[in-house]
């Protein structure tokens, strides 16, 4: 059994592409900051820019942070399944050993 992740993984695609796509454009603005004033844009600098780019490490550290706990998640349902499908195995050979004791000429 596996963990339904591929929804959560491409919510986090998104949002990845999102972070990427902001980060490029700050870049953009803060080399050439007139061109970004003159397109109608604020102007993002000291501050502002300093606090979107604690704000942005603060998102990539929970993002890795969700994607290990995601990972020891996997990890452990992986862990169990083996340990069932183990189980089941065991059970099945007991049950076809009474069978053979219980079948006539056994």
């Amino acid at each position: 059994m596996t963990l339904p992740t591929a929804d959560w993984a491409a919510a986090l695609d998104r949002m990845t592409a999102a972070a990427d796509h902001a980060l490029a454009d700050l870049d953009r603005r803060a080399a050439d900051p007139a061109a970004a004033a003159a397109a109608g844009a604020p102007p993002v600098t000291g501050p502002l820019l300093a606090a979107l780019e604690d704000r942005l490490d603060r998102w990539d550290a929970g993002l890795a942070a969700a994607a290990a706990l995601a990972a020891g998640a996997e990890r452990d349902l992986a862990d169990r399944e083996a340990a069932v499908e183990r189980w089941h195995e065991r059970f099945a050979r007991w049950r076809d050993l009474i069978e053979q004791r219980q079948a006539p000429g056994g």
